[in-house]
């Protein structure tokens, strides 16, 4: 794996493996547990902010570059692209509400699903957004276990 790999998949330095590692019985597989997913779509905009906050820790980038209605750099507009992808594959939201969560047009988060899609062929890429899927899978299912206004 490069340094760029390693950094994008840990980039605080805190152990992403640890977290993500070892996720797979049934009982605490989070692809398993439907509660994520309905989470989500009670309320697809603050679902999106919640991708765009975690991917921003993930890959420590600003959320606010992310958010931003306009351009921006090469590796902000693909954390952005990885969210989008995210939302809709992992997490199961439509397009339409994609698009309105991250500021941005539903042909956008098309494209955004289909560059993704192609970048997963190289296998560094693909593990990459393999743990960020991941880690919203779980941030998801914690949210959905602890319920919205439990403290």
């Amino acid at each position: 794996m490069t340094q760029l790999t390693t950094e994008l998949c840990d980039p605080l330095g805190i152990g992403f493996r640890s977290l993500v590692d070892g996720v797979g019985d049934a009982d605490t597989d989070p692809c398993r547990q439907p509660n994520a997913a309905a989470m989500a779509c009670r309320d697809p905009i603050a679902a999106c902010d919640a991708v765009v906050d975690l991917l921003s820790v993930f890959f420590n980038v600003s959320g606010r570059q992310i958010r931003s209605p306009g351009r921006a750099s090469q590796s902000i507009a693909r954390v952005r692209q990885i969210g989008m992808y995210i939302a809709h594959v992992t997490l199961g939201l439509r397009m339409s509400a994609i698009g309105d969560g991250f500021n941005r047009d539903k042909s956008t988060v098309v494209h955004a699903c289909h560059t993704i899609e192609d970048l997963r062929d190289d296998p560094d890429f693909d593990l990459i957004v393999a743990r960020a899927e991941r880690l919203i899978l779980i941030a998801f299912s914690l949210e959905a276990d602890r319920g919205p206004y439990d403290v």
